[in-house]
């Protein structure tokens, strides 16, 4: 009898857990699924400028790596010259708009190359640092020049190089931390060339005699529309 009442009173225990913890699990499971509502089924349809990452520093480094060409002619009877320009920046993005930077690159102008170097402000127009963005560039700073080894200058002296500016617009995509972007604008570069021409006269017998040589220097110009890549991190 003791035993039948002891099975009667456990199997009644038992039978009250598992209906107490099924009533649990589906007032949880109710509790847990919420509806969306509708600003929220709109809300996951953001546009690719909207920021929706909360990233509350203040300066970042970041580096980008560009390529691009080069398209214009210093004798524009001889056609136009399509050439090459790459160069690398390093520098700091200040809140979620600016980045400022420095860099160091290689143009080719057919006739010469130059190495500019250069201080980098870049600006999102639409977007941000953590979106896509569409932004405008503007590079300026001194280049390095030497003439094209394949072209021979008679009385050709020394190369002095000269100022370098470069505006861009382009649209930048992101993925997680590495950028790409496609951009189009124009380049300037000043260069400063000095020749040395000798001179010769005749002396009272006839004879030649080799006088002082002439020095001339030259300002070039160059101006070019760029179309250019640029792979970047952060």
């Amino acid at each position: 009898m003791m035993r039948n009442t002891f099975i009667f009173v456990l199997l009644t225990i038992l039978i009250t857990t598992i209906k107490t913890l099924a009533q649990d699990f589906d007032g949880d499971s109710i509790y847990y699924t919420p509806i969306p509502t509708h600003t929220e089924k709109q809300g996951a349809h953001k546009s690719v400028f909207h920021d929706s990452i909360m990233n509350d520093q203040r300066f970042a480094y970041f580096f980008n790596l560009q390529v691009g060409t080069l398209i214009g002619c210093n004798n524009c009877s001889a056609g136009k010259e399509i050439t090459f320009t790459s160069s690398t920046t390093h520098g700091i993005a200040i809140g979620k708009k600016l980045r400022a930077g420095a860099g160091i690159g290689l143009d080719s102008y057919y006739s010469w190359n130059t190495m500019p170097m250069f201080g980098s402000v870049n600006w999102d127009l639409i977007g941000t640092k953590n979106t896509n963005a569409v932004f405008v560039q503007f590079n300026y700073g001194w280049a390095e020049g030497w003439r094209n080894k394949s072209l021979q200058d008679y009385g050709l002296v020394n190369v002095k190089g000269g100022r370098m500016s470069n505006i861009l617009v382009g649209y930048r995509v992101k993925y997680h931390d590495i950028k790409v972007s496609l951009s189009v604008g124009a380049k300037f570069q000043r260069v400063h060339v000095n020749y040395e021409y000798p001179t010769y006269y005749y002396r009272f017998d006839g004879t030649m005699v080799q006088g002082s040589a002439n020095t001339t220097s030259i300002q070039q110009d160059m101006s070019r529309l760029m179309f250019a890549m640029t792979v970047g991190w952060k």
